[in-house]
């Protein structure tokens, strides 16, 4: 059996597939096994990943029907068989030492998670914001704290995680902002988690229209969906973040009405209901800055103010 499941979802990225796939195979650490999730993709993607199986027996790959990037995870968890999971998105790719260290830090701590850092790579450039001076190892409930209040990074791509953590956990279907959803319920689950200072991970920031893709009501209402979960977890389960939870929470619904003024994205007559019935629940909010406290006092008082601001953004946005 391998030590370590790499779980990568694959959608339609012919572009950048043999440079995420081939940092994995050159991995120092090799007692690993590589699922390749075709998600459907329209392109060659399939096709390529089988020919990766050809050539190396670590590499497994699933063909399904679309399904979206939560439901390619958990396809990739259902049938893995190491005991230590990881996740690459497929147009990124990781340092060849990545397993080897974290791996071994894990292993001589007592780890149940690992996390470490990102270098995001932007236009050629590369970019590294270091989470920490140096490794540090947390007691469950305080890393719990830490990212329910956004002080460790939502992103299960930085990470390692034995796989007992993810036994009840699984990635929600169809939504965008998977992460926020997901990853502080395995951090729930684990009794030590550390951190690792070290870049290992290359996130490729890809060039895009900002209007078209995170400016956009649908998808910033799955991230209110997720940031409102995590508040009512916090209630229960780690009640100093419930504020600072409420406030993201808060910030979410209040962005996701932002794009929809702006026109940007459309979400339903239900779901739109939601972010104002949460709102009007949330009552005194402590931490949001001067902006979002007016746009607050808009959304319950005079929805005016959100719709100039949402055209305003829109156009800002459009200029840069």
């Amino acid at each position: 059996m391998p030590r370590l499941s790499i779980i990568v979802p694959v959608y339609k990225v012919e572009k950048y597939i043999h440079k995420c796939v081939d940092s994995i195979l050159n991995q120092t650490f090799t007692d690993f096994e590589l699922i390749l999730v075709d998600d459907g993709s329209p392109d060659n993607c399939g096709r390529i990943c089988d020919e990766y199986a050809e050539k190396d027996s670590r590499v497994r790959v699933i063909h399904k029907k679309n399904g979206g990037l939560s439901d390619a995870r958990n396809h990739g968890i259902d049938v893995s068989k190491g005991e230590i999971l990881s996740f690459v998105d497929s147009d990124d790719w990781i340092a060849p030492v990545t397993y080897e260290k974290v791996i071994g830090y894990l292993d001589s701590n007592g780890l149940d998670i690992v996390h470490f850092d990102v270098c995001e790579v932007k236009n050629g450039k590369e970019y590294i914001a270091y989470h920490g001076a140096e490794n540090q190892v947390l007691s469950g409930k305080e890393a719990l704290y830490d990212i329910l209040v956004d002080k460790i990074d939502n992103s299960a791509c930085d990470k390692v995680f034995k796989k007992t953590v993810f036994s009840d956990v699984r990635f929600p279907y169809g939504r965008k902002y998977e992460d926020v959803s997901t990853v502080y319920k395995a951090f729930n689950n684990a009794d030590r988690i550390g951190y690792y200072k070290g870049a290992f991970y290359y996130y490729l920031k890809r060039e895009g229209s900002i209007v078209a893709t995170s400016f956009n009501a649908t998808t910033r209402y799955d991230s209110f969906l997720g940031y409102k979960e995590r508040y009512y977890f916090a209630m229960d389960n780690c009640q100093k973040a419930v504020e600072l939870c409420k406030m993201f929470a808060v910030k979410a619904a209040l962005s996701c009405i932002t794009a929809e003024s702006a026109g940007c994205g459309h979400i339903s007559d239900e779901n739109r209901e939601d972010l104002y019935c949460f709102l009007r629940s949330t009552k005194r909010v402590h931490g949001l800055n001067a902006k979002n406290q007016i746009l607050l006092w808009g959304a319950l008082h005079c929805r005016t103010i959100n719709k100039l601001y949402g055209k305003l953004s829109y156009f800002s946005k459009k200029l840069k």
